[in-house]
C-alpha cells in the first residue's frame, strides 16, 4: 500500500500563512524566544518561600515528601531534581522548576503557530504576548504545579498539530498520550484537552490502528508512574506526608482529592460565591492586545483550520468558562481570587497560537485597503507596533511582578520561631502560616525544638494526628479525633495533656474550651496560651512586645502583595502593636495608647480598625 503524501501547512494554508514552522530559522527563533522569556523569568524569579502553595511544594521536594492531594509526584521529584543545582538559595532553585516550564511553554506556543502557517514576525508576538500576560507572568517566579501543566498541555497540543499534518508519523500521536499521562500526575485539569484530542483523532481516525492504540495506553501508563512515587515517600514518613498513604486506597483517594471532595477546588461548606463574579474575573485575565488578535484569529482558522478551531475552542470552552463557572470559590475575597485565578493559565495555553493567526489577518484587513506595493509596509508597520507595546509593557509590569527581593513569608517563620518560648507547640491555621513554618522546620532545621501543629488538617484528618505522632513521640495527644463538641478532645484537653510545653497560636483558637481556664497573651506575632492563675502586667507586656517588634524584620505596607496571602501576614504583623494599644486605651492611658496605634499604622497605615481605634481615641481626648 503506497504512503499517504505528507500534508504540510504551506498546502493546506491561504497565502497570508506561508510558513511551515520546520525551517531552522524558526527553530532557532523559538529558543531565542523561549530564552528570553526565561531571563526575564529568572531575574524577577522568587528567592525565598512565598505565600501560596509554594511552601508545601518546596518542602516536599526538598525532603521528598507528599504534597496535597493529588500528591503532584512529577512537580515534587522535578523540583528535588532542581534543588540540587548548585546555584543560589534551595527557594530559589525548586522556584526555577516554574520559570523553566513556561519558558518552554512560550517557546512552544511559537512553534505552534509556526506549523498552523502562521509567520515568524506574528508567532513572536503570539509567543511574547503570554510571556508579559501578567497572570502568566506572576506564576512563573514560583514552583507552582500550573507551570508544568502548561508545558505537558502545549507540548501535548503539539504533538497533536504535527501528527495532524503528517498523520503517517504515529510517534506524535503516542507522545501526545505520554504527555497526557504526564499530565495526569501533575495536575488533573489536563482532562479538559479531551475534546481537542478527540477531534484531531477522529480527523486522523483512517491512521489509528489497534497496535497504535495499544501504544498510546502504555504511553499513558508510563507517563502515570511518578504516582509510584507518593507510597515510597509515604513510607518514610517525611515532615509533609498528606494522606499517610499506606494503600493502594489511599494513594486512589488522594489522587480524586477524596478528602477535599473530588468535583469541587475546596472543602464542602465553604462560600461559593457568584458564577458571574468569577466569569467576569476570567474574561480581566485576558489582555486588549489578547482579546483583538484571539478572536481575529479565530475567524482565519474558521476560514482554514477549522479542525483547529473546533478542538481549540472545545477544549477553551470546558477550561475556561464551564470550569470558572462551576467551580465553588468566592471571587469577592480577594487572596482567594488570587489563588483561583492560577486556573485561568490553561484557557490562555490554549488559545495562544491564535493570537499569531490574528496578527496575520490583522494585516490582511489592512493592507487591503491600500495598493499591493504597500502590503509589506503595512506588515512591518504592524509587527512593530505590537512588539513597541510588548517592550513596554514588559518595562511598565517589572517592577510590580518582581519577587526577587521578597522574603516576607520567609522572615515571618522566622519571627514566629524566634518569638515562641523553648519547647513551644504552635498552632496555625492560614497557608500563609503553615507553609512558611513547615518550610523552616523541614529544609532549614530551625528550631526542632518546636512542633508545629497544622490546625486545618489537626481538625479534620485522623491521619494527621498520627503522622504527629509517629514525627515526635513526646507530643501527647489524648484523643484520636479532634472534636470541639466532646470536652476530651479539645485544645483544652491537648493543652493540658503536655503541661510542660508552652503554647502558642498563630491565628485564633477554633474552639471556646479555654475560657474557663486560659487566656491569650499577646507575645508579637502570636498569641500565647497562659492558665487564667497567671497575671502579666500592663509594664511587663509593653516591654516584651517593644522588644519583640524591634527583633522583627517589620514589613513596608507599601511592598505587599495586597490581592495575594500576604495581606494575612502584615494583618498579623499589626495585632501586635494595635492589640498593645487596646489595652493601654481599655485602662484609660491615651497617651501611649496613641503612640501603639502609631506604631501599628506604621506597619499598615491602610489597617481601617486601627485608624478607626486612633480616631476614635483622640475624639474623646479633651
Amino acid at each position: 500500500m503506497k504512503r499517504a503524501p505528507r500534508r504540510s501547512a504551506q498546502t493546506a494554508g491561504p497565502p497570508t500563512l506561508r510558513g511551515t514552522g520546520s525551517d531552522s530559522n524558526s527553530t532557532l527563533l523559538a529558543a531565542a524566544i523561549g530564552l528570553a522569556a526565561g531571563i526575564v523569568y529568572l531575574a524577577s524569579a522568587a528567592r525565598y518561600v512565598v505565600v501560596g502553595d509554594t511552601g508545601d511544594f518546596l518542602t516536599t521536594a526538598a525532603t521528598l515528601g507528599v504534597a496535597h492531594p493529588p500528591g503532584y509526584p512529577l512537580l515534587v521529584l522535578l523540583g528535588h531534581l532542581f534543588s540540587l543545582l548548585p546555584i543560589g538559595p534551595m527557594p530559589f532553585r525548586m522556584n526555577l522548576v516554574a520559570a523553566f516550564t513556561h519558558a518552554i511553554t512560550v517557546a512552544l506556543v511559537f512553534s505552534i503557530a509556526r506549523r498552523l502557517g502562521a509567520e515568524r514576525w506574528a508567532a513572536a508576538i503570539a509567543a511574547l504576548a503570554l510571556a508579559i500576560n501578567p497572570l502568566f507572568w506572576e506564576w512563573s517566579l514560583a514552583i507552582e504545579a500550573f507551570p508544568l501543566n502548561d508545558l505537558i498541555a502545549v507540548s501535548l497540543i503539539y504533538f497533536l498539530v504535527r501528527w495532524e499534518a503528517e498523520p503517517e508519523r504515529q510517534i506524535f500521536f503516542i507522545a501526545a498520550a505520554l504527555c497526557g499521562g504526564l499530565g495526569a500526575a501533575n495536575h488533573l485539569t489536563i482532562i479538559f484537552l479531551i475534546p481537542f484530542v478527540l477531534v484531531v483523532a477522529w480527523r486522523r481516525r483512517t491512521w489509528i490502528k489497534f497496535r497504535t492504540l495499544l501504544a498510546c495506553v502504555g504511553a499513558v501508563v508510563i507517563g502515570l508512574l511518578p504516582y509510584v512515587y507518593i507510597p515510597w515517600a509515604a513510607s518514610r514518613h517525611p515532615f509533609l506526608s498528606w494522606g499517610s498513604i499506606s494503600s493502594a486506597h489511599d494513594l486512589l483517594r488522594h489522587f480524586l482529592r477524596a478528602d477535599y471532595g473530588t468535583g469541587r477546588l475546596v472543602a464542602a461548606g465553604a462560600p461559593s460565591g457568584s458564577p458571574l463574579e468569577r466569569l467576569l474575573s476570567f474574561g480581566a485575565s485576558f489582555t486588549l492586545l489578547e482579546v483583538t488578535l484571539v478572536l481575529l484569529g479565530s475567524i482565519e482558522a474558521f476560514r482554514r483550520l477549522r479542525w483547529y478551531l473546533w478542538g481549540c475552542a472545545l477544549s477553551f470552552a470546558l477550561a475556561g468558562p464551564a470550569f470558572v463557572a462551576y467551580a465553588n470559590i468566592d471571587v469577592s475575597n480577594t487572596p482567594l481570587l488570587w489563588a483561583f485565578r492560577r486556573f485561568f493559565l490553561l484557557p490562555h495555553v490554549i488559545v495562544a497560537p491564535f493570537v499569531a493567526l490574528g496578527a496575520v489577518k490583522l494585516v490582511e484587513i489592512l493592507a487591503s485597503r491600500v495598493d499591493r506595493a504597500r502590503h509589506r509596509g503595512v506588515q512591518i508597520g504592524v509587527a512593530s507596533a505590537a512588539f513597541a507595546l510588548i517592550v513596554v509593557m514588559t518595562v511598565v509590569r517589572y517592577p510590580t511582578l518582581d519577587q526577587s527581593r521578597n522574603h516576607l513569608a520567609h522572615t515571618f517563620a522566622q519571627d514566629i520561631l524566634a518569638t515562641v518560648e523553648p519547647n513551644s507547640v504552635v498552632i496555625a491555621l492560614g497557608d500563609e502560616s503553615v507553609f512558611p513554618l513547615a518550610y523552616a522546620q523541614a529544609v532549614e532545621k530551625a528550631r526542632p525544638d518546636v512542633t508545629l501543629v497544622m490546625f486545618g488538617l489537626f481538625r479534620s484528618f485522623d491521619w494527621y494526628i498520627r503522622e504527629l505522632r509517629r514525627r515526635n513521640p513526646s507530643f501527647v495527644i489524648p484523643f484520636q479525633h479532634y472534636n470541639p463538641g466532646d470536652p476530651a478532645a479539645t485544645l483544652r484537653a491537648l493543652i493540658e495533656a503536655n503541661p510542660a510545653r508552652p503554647f502558642a497560636f498563630v491565628d485564633p483558637p477554633a474552639d471556646g474550651s479555654l475560657a474557663s481556664s486560659h487566656w491569650l497573651y499577646r507575645r508579637g506575632v502570636v498569641e500565647q496560651v497562659e492558665p487564667l492563675s497567671k497575671d502579666i502586667s500592663l509594664d511587663a507586656a509593653e516591654r516584651e512586645n517593644d522588644r519583640l517588634l524591634r527583633l522583627y524584620r517589620l514589613p513596608n505596607g507599601g511592598d505587599v502583595r495586597r490581592n495575594t496571602f500576604e495581606i494575612g501576614i502584615l494583618a498579623k504583623y499589626v495585632r501586635a502593636p494595635a492589640a498593645m494599644a487596646n489595652q493601654f486605651a481599655l485602662a484609660h492611658l491615651d497617651q501611649p495608647a496613641e503612640a501603639w496605634y502609631a506604631r501599628a499604622l506604621a506597619i499598615d497605615p491602610d489597617a481601617a480598625d486601627v485608624r478607626q481605634a486612633l480616631a476614635k481615641l483622640k475624639a474623646k481626648t479633651p
